[in-house]
C-alpha cells in the first residue's frame, strides 16, 4: 500500500518510507518530492473552501506533464456527497484530463453503489463518514473484480491503514503530516505502512464484505462512543498508585494482613 501526504517538502530528506508519495493539487506551490522522482497523484480540490476550479486544474496538470512516468492518478472533477453529479460530471471533464495521458480517479460519493463505474483506472473511495462506513469495502472489492486499482481518501490513523489492509485497498491519502508536523507525521507514516504490510493470517481475498445501512452504521458508532466514555469513566474512578492520598479500605486487607502475621510468626 502506498500512503499519498500532503506536503511539499523533501521525503528523501527526511528518509521517508519508500511507500510515502505526495498528494498535490492546484493550490500547492512547491511540487518538492514530486521533482525528485517520488509517486504523486493530484487531487481537484472539490472539497476545498472555494470548490473546483477548471482553468486552475488544467494550468496545475500542465505544469505536472512532464512528470506524467512517476503520476499513480490524477481525480476526475467530483461533487461531495453526490454520486449522481459526480458522474455527470466525470463525463463531462474526464476527456479532456485523459487526452493528457493521465490514468483517471472515478471518485466514489454517496450513491455510487447504485451506478456502473465509468471508464477509469482508480476508483477513489470518497463521499461522507457512515456512507463509506456502509458501502467502501463493498465498492473496493468490487471495483477490484472490475479491474480498477482502488484510492481511499481521508486516512489519517493507524488504525484506518489496518483497516484498508484487509479491504482492496492500493493506496491512500490524508492530511496528518498537517497537524501532527512533517518531521513527525511522515515517521509515523511509515510505522502505519510496515503495520500494513505486516504478515496476517487473513486477508482481502479471504474474506467477503459487507454493506450495512448507513442507519446500522449510525447505531454502531453511537454504541462505541457510548464504550469509550464508559472506558474512560472507570479509568477516572481508579485510585491513582502515586498519589500521597490514603487508599479506600479494602475489606479483604484485613483477612491477608492476619495470614501473613501468622506465616511471620
Amino acid at each position: 500500500m502506498k500512503y499519498f501526504a500532503s506536503t511539499s517538502s523533501d521525503l528523501d530528506a527526511l528518509s521517508a518510507h519508500p511507500g510515502v508519495g505526495v498528494m498535490t493539487g492546484p493550490r500547492t506551490g512547491g511540487l518538492g518530492s514530486v521533482r525528485t522522482g517520488r509517486a504523486w497523484a493530484s487531487d481537484c480540490d472539490a472539497l476545498s473552501k472555494n470548490g473546483y476550479h477548471h482553468g486552475a486544474y488544467l494550468q496545475h496538470l500542465t505544469r505536472l506533464q512532464r512528470f506524467h512516468d512517476t503520476c499513480a492518478f490524477v481525480v476526475v472533477p467530483d461533487v461531495p456527497g453526490d454520486a449522481e453529479a459526480t458522474l455527470t460530471t466525470y463525463w463531462h471533464a474526464a476527456p479532456a484530463l485523459a487526452s493528457d495521458g493521465f490514468l483517471l480517479a472515478y471518485c466514489l460519493q454517496d450513491g455510487a453503489q447504485d451506478l456502473e463505474f465509468p471508464p477509469c483506472d482508480v476508483a477513489f473511495l470518497g463521499g461522507t463518514d457512515d456512507w463509506r462506513e456502509a458501502h467502501g469495502a463493498w465498492l473496493l472489492e468490487r471495483a477490484r473484480e472490475a479491474g480498477l486499482r482502488t484510492h481511499v481518501g481521508r486516512v489519517n490513523s493507524l488504525r484506518r491503514v489496518q483497516h484498508l489492509a484487509f479491504c482492496h485497498t492500493d493506496s491512500c491519502d490524508g492530511t496528518y503530516v498537517a497537524f501532527q508536523g512533517v518531521a513527525q507525521g511522515v515517521a509515523d507514516i511509515g510505522l502505519w505502512l510496515e503495520a500494513a504490510a505486516a504478515p496476517r493470517l487473513f486477508g482481502p481475498d479471504a474474506i467477503r464484505a459487507l454493506q450495512l445501512t448507513e442507519d446500522r452504521v449510525r447505531t454502531l458508532r453511537a454504541a462505541r462512543r457510548q464504550q469509550r466514555r464508559a472506558a474512560r469513566a472507570d479509568v477516572s474512578t481508579m485510585p491513582d498508585l502515586f498519589s500521597t492520598a490514603p487508599l479506600p479500605h479494602l475489606p479483604w486487607a484485613d483477612d491477608e494482613a492476619a495470614v501473613i502475621t501468622r506465616k511471620a510468626s
